[in-house]
């Protein structure tokens, strides 16, 4: 089924034609995965414990590892990941003091391993 495309952080995502862009599939997974680690924990007035809270780890001394269990715990949680399949997550620290986190994981609706990364 096919969902409006939202690119967190951002607004509504647009077609060429200007209309509100629509997306399904590995995508679609995509933007929940990265809506669900970036939502800060009670901010989902109807689901106050969905989300990662990522982007409160900036600036915080906080691990590598600690990271990579969040990410882990909240991949269980996402229903467009195939459960039954495993999944990796990488976390490494770079030289500018940021992490570097890159998710592998199988696609519940495709069924294709989908690779997803992102820097804090």
């Amino acid at each position: 089924m096919a969902v409006i495309s939202h690119t967190f952080g951002g607004d509504l995502d647009l077609d060429a034609s200007g209309g509100l862009a629509m997306v399904d599939g590995a995508t679609e997974s995509q933007q929940s995965i990265m809506r669900r680690l970036f939502t800060n924990p009670g901010a989902y007035l109807w689901h106050l414990d969905y989300g990662a809270g990522l982007p409160q780890a900036i600036g915080r001394s906080i691990t590598a590892a600690e990271i990579q269990g969040v990410v882990s715990t909240q991949m269980l949680e996402e229903e467009g990941v195939d459960q039954s399949q495993p999944v990796t997550t990488t976390v490494n620290g770079n030289a500018t003091g940021y992490y570097d986190c890159t998710i592998s994981y199988t696609d519940a609706a495709t069924g294709t391993v989908q690779p997803l990364s992102f820097t804090l």
